[in-house]
């Protein structure tokens, strides 16, 4: 392009600067302004020398800018404020000439470095207008550019208003206007090339323009570098021609090969397609066994079909598994999926809606009922055309087929459970109920019959909260977790019809409802209880002897009074009373606690039941209280016991010792022993409280005892006759209690007799009685 005139952007003050006297004068000025600027306020300053630096780097920029005379003046005026407001001195004298002549030098060389600018600038300008009778005629828009590290317009022919409707010095004011003319499509493109600058030969490429008229105006820009003589590159020459029509033709011819070969490709692909699919219906109607149908699948589609074919099935508990991956032979592309299905898979399943890209498409797997059960996923790499949206319908027709196929087997599968699960559930020991999501009973065991009392024809198809007492308060209370987890069952109250009951119930949820499963454990809730009330009353009964030998022992310490004989004696006989007792009742819960565990050896020997009970209530009448009284009934031919003697005596004086403390009033206690059908019965009765008839089937029950309030005085740990219980049925005999009409209680057990030919001696393991 031509030099075009001044830039609008100069002032009338910069073209006046040109000349040298101007800029002389305004160098003057400006030196003579910076120097009163900075010494006048400065004058008191003990610092001359960094004063004098200043005055001399002023001068030196004013000789730059103005010229050798502009640098003296200016160096003058410096060194004439610095010596009359400063320093006088002979010093600063001499420094006189140096002042001077940093001025003046600066103003020579600016001076000389204008010149030569003036020089190369006039050389441009010789060379612009060859340029321009070279061009000027030419049937294309030549340009010449800056050789600079960013290449800045300097010329342009005026074909350009021609070709796009701009002048040539619209295009050499807005440097950036080149740009922004070009196709956004090739504007990337375009400013690489240009960033490269054909330093090595010629640059050449083809691309968009857009006129002012909106025209789009392809062209063909070739440039090539432009270098002195010396070998410097100087600017880049190039041209613009438009080949809009040419292009053009090329386009038609190419689109209309591409669209002949794009139809005969679309034909043979829909064929391909089809008949994948109808192989993909025969593979998966061949099985049951849809895990490998669709296996089977997944590699024809990605032998076919895609690059990578992966199947995600989603599970009974709402998680996801990956099914299936295959890939293309030969398919690298595309990294390998996951062995784990992607978070997005899950989002992906859940909505239920296609997800169709260029590379990718994934079609949820859905039955017939709406219910999800996986994705299928294709994805296309450098072996397949990107996925259009005509190929969602052949990809949903391969996804419905994978599905139903899924849903077949397991509804099969799920009629077989069932009936299965059905005859389970009819024998298992534990009640089972399932509710749907509405909280409708759908499943009630016979076992939950059982422990409920409420049929099944009563309770199914029915709400729970409707169907099950207190269900509402209930199932706050019922500890719950999911599929595939555990939990603690949680011991709570029911309310039937043969009044409550405690269950151990538990819930687990899925997606298709909750499952509850209980048992009833109404005895081992009242062995709990009973328990706690054993812990009590054990405490207490240790408690109260311990006091007693603590207290005795502390006063036979004392010093500050003195005791006679009479009084020390009653008092070791308190402690050795108490001793005893603490004794016996420490040997009962170490006796319970190896009846519990298995550990207690029973030893087998004859002896004589009479002589048994005459010791038992000998030893009874030492400590029972004056007004109770003891008769011993022993009737001649008694067969020996064949029977452990110790643990006889235990349980005669665990019975024994039973009827005293339940006889406070007093009374006869009568033990005897007779013969009957081929054993030998023992008997402890008494006149005391006696046993309700209700109570009596628990009375060997451990920890149980008929007064647990003590309400009558009557303490105990609740183990004596669950010992007795147990010995008895260990030694091969039985134990019961019979009512004598409010006249007290009686006791009985029978036990085996020594065997005609001879005795034997055994041990029995406490787990199996003998």
């Amino acid at each position: 392009m031509y030099p075009g005139t001044a830039n609008s952007a100069r002032s009338a003050l910069v073209a006046r600067l040109a000349r040298p006297r101007v800029r002389a004068a305004v160098a003057i000025l400006l030196a003579l302004a910076i120097d009163a600027a900075v010494f006048v306020p400065l004058r008191d300053w003990d610092e001359p020398a960094v004063l004098a630096a200043i005055g001399v780097l002023v001068a030196v920029l004013a000789g730059a800018f103005g010229g050798l005379v502009a640098g003296v003046i200016a160096a003058a005026a410096g060194f004439a404020l610095q010596f009359f407001l400063f320093d006088q001195s002979t010093i600063t004298l001499v420094a006189l000439p140096a002042w001077l002549a940093a001025g003046a030098t600066a103003g020579w060389l600016g001076t000389r470095s204008r010149v030569v600018a003036a020089a190369t600038e006039e050389r441009r300008a010789h060379e612009a207008a060859k340029y321009r009778a070279l061009t000027e005629h030419l049937p294309v828009v030549t340009y010449l550019l800056s050789a600079g590290e960013k290449a800045v317009p300097l010329a342009v022919s005026p074909q350009l208003d021609r070709m796009l409707g701009y002048s040539a010095n619209e295009w050499l004011r807005d440097q950036g206007l080149f740009l922004r003319l070009v196709h956004p499509e090739d504007r990337d493109r375009v400013e690489a090339t240009l960033e490269e600058r054909p330093e090595n030969g010629t640059r050449e490429l083809e691309y968009r323009l857009r006129a002012r008229d909106g025209r789009v105006v392809w062209v063909r820009d070739a440039a090539v570098t432009v270098r002195d003589a010396t070998g410097e590159p100087i600017g880049v020459q190039g041209y613009l021609l438009d080949v809009t029509e040419r292009h053009y033709a090329d386009e038609d011819r190419k689109q209309l090969r591409a669209a002949e070969a794009t139809a005969n490709a679309d034909a043979l692909d829909r064929q391909r397609k089809v008949d994948v699919v109808a192989q993909a219906a025969a593979l998966l109607a061949a099985s049951l066994d849809y895990r490998s149908t669709i296996r089977e699948v997944a590699a024809l589609c990605a032998r076919e079909l895609a690059d990578w074919c992966v199947v995600d099935l989603l599970e009974e508990d709402g998680s996801l598994t990956r099914l299936a991956v295959e890939r293309a032979e030969g398919s690298k592309s595309l990294p390998e999926p996951a062995a784990e299905p992607e978070p997005e898979v899950l989002e992906v399943v859940k909505a239920q809606r296609p997800v169709l890209t260029d590379e990718r498409i994934a079609v949820p797997l859905v039955s017939h009922g709406g219910r999800a059960l996986g994705l299928l996923t294709l994805r296309a790499g450098e072996r397949r055309r990107a996925f259009a949206s005509d190929d969602l319908s052949w990809a949903r027709a391969l996804a419905g087929m994978a599905a139903l196929a899924i849903d077949t087997a397991r509804l099969h599968d799920e009629v077989e459970a069932r009936a299965e699960a059905t005859r389970v559930l009819t024998y298992v020991g534990d009640g089972v109920f399932l509710l749907d999501r509405a909280g409708v009973i759908r499943l009630w065991n016979p076992m939950a019959e059982a422990i409920t009392g409420l049929s099944a024809e009563s309770v199914l198809g029915r709400l729970a909260v409707e169907a099950i007492p207190a269900w509402d308060q209930l199932s706050e209370k019922v500890p719950m977790a999911a599929a595939g987890e555990t939990t603690q069952a949680q011991a709570l109250p029911l309310d039937t019809d043969s009044g409550e009951r405690w269950i151990s119930i538990s819930g687990v949820a899925f997606f298709g409802g909750t499952v509850y499963a209980f048992r009833d454990i109404t005895e081992g809730h009242r062995l709990d209880e009973l328990q706690a009330e054993f812990i009590s009353t054990a405490s207490h009964e240790l408690r109260t002897p311990l006091a007693a030998v603590y207290g005795a022992a502390q006063t036979l310490r004392r010093h500050d009074f003195a005791l006679d004989e009479a009084g020390r004696e009653r008092f070791i006989s308190l402690i050795v009373e108490e001793s005893d007792r603490l004794g016996r009742i420490v040997n009962q819960i170490l006796l319970a606690n190896q009846l519990d565990v298995g550990r207690l050896d029973i030893m087998t020997e004859p002896f004589d039941g009479g002589e048994l009970l005459e010791r038992v209530a000998e030893a009874a009448r030492t400590h029972a209280p004056p007004h109770i009284s003891f008769e011993v009934i022993d009737p001649n031919g008694v067969p020996p016991v064949a029977a452990d003697k110790d643990r006889v005596r235990q349980v005669l004086i665990n019975l024994v010792e039973n009827a005293i403390k339940y006889s406070p009033d007093g009374g006869k206690i009568e033990l005897g022993v007779e013969s009957e059908d081929g054993g030998v019965v023992f008997r402890v009765l008494d006149e005391g409280l006696g046993i309700p008839a209700d109570e009596q089937p628990r009375i060997f029950q451990k920890f149980y005892r008929l007064d647990p309030d003590m309400t009558r005085g009557i303490g105990g740990t609740g183990l004596g006759l669950y010992i007795c219980s147990e010995l008895v049925e260990r030694m091969g005999g039985r134990i019961w209690v019979e009512s004598r009409d409010g006249k007290g209680s009686a006791f009985y057990f029978e036990l085996p007799t020594v065997a005609p030919t001879r005795a034997f001696t055994r041990t029995h393991d406490a787990a199996e009685p003998s």
